[in-house]
């Protein structure tokens, strides 16, 4: 059967039209996505919605069972329909193919929720204390500490005179809007 998408604001609306013969079109050597497999359409428009969403994101959002989402995610990573980074292999995320590398490493820290609210903090003020952070964070000192040492590692920001600053803020700015948690 033919599954036609549409999106609105709560999610996918899903309607059969008719028989499916196919779930891939052929193109020379080249396999791509058939218009007609609503599933894999459906994993990268959420993947585009929302880039850096991790496995059990996909999960909830899309409602597919663990072993059809695995499938059709292995799928798309082997036909290289998107960009997939994984650490220590517990943590997987899937990124839109135009997401760059730096781009990807700044969505992974935005995409929780402390490093982001350091990384907004530090955004707003432009030159920020330890101490002015960590009562803005509201968490122990170690913590910010640790946190702040993550995000120096990364290259996000940096550290003078007492001082922290964002090293690319256009970067930053650019991510944000495209992540909006």
């Amino acid at each position: 059967m033919i599954v036609s998408l549409c999106s609105d604001s709560e999610g996918f609306i899903c309607t059969i039209t008719r028989p499916m013969n196919s779930l891939y079109k052929m193109k020379g050597k080249n396999r791509t996505i058939s218009p007609r497999d609503w599933k894999k359409k459906m994993l990268l428009k959420c993947i585009n919605n929302s880039p850096g969403i991790r496995y059990r994101e996909l999960l909830r959002v899309t409602g597919f069972p663990n072993g059809v989402l695995a499938y059709h995610l292995r799928i798309l990573e082997k036909f290289k329909q998107m960009k997939v980074s994984r650490e220590y292999r517990k943590i997987t995320r899937y990124y839109p193919l135009k997401t760059t590398a730096k781009e990807s490493r700044v969505i992974e820290f935005v995409k929780r929720s402390t490093d982001r609210r350091i990384i907004l903090f530090i955004l707003k003020h432009e030159c920020c204390k330890f101490e002015d952070i960590e009562r803005y964070i509201k968490r122990v000192s170690s913590t910010v500490s640790w946190h702040l040492s993550r995000l120096r590692e990364a290259g996000i920001i940096s550290m003078r005179h007492q001082t922290y600053r964002l090293n690319n803020r256009t970067l930053v700015i650019s991510v944000m809007n495209k992540v909006k948690k």
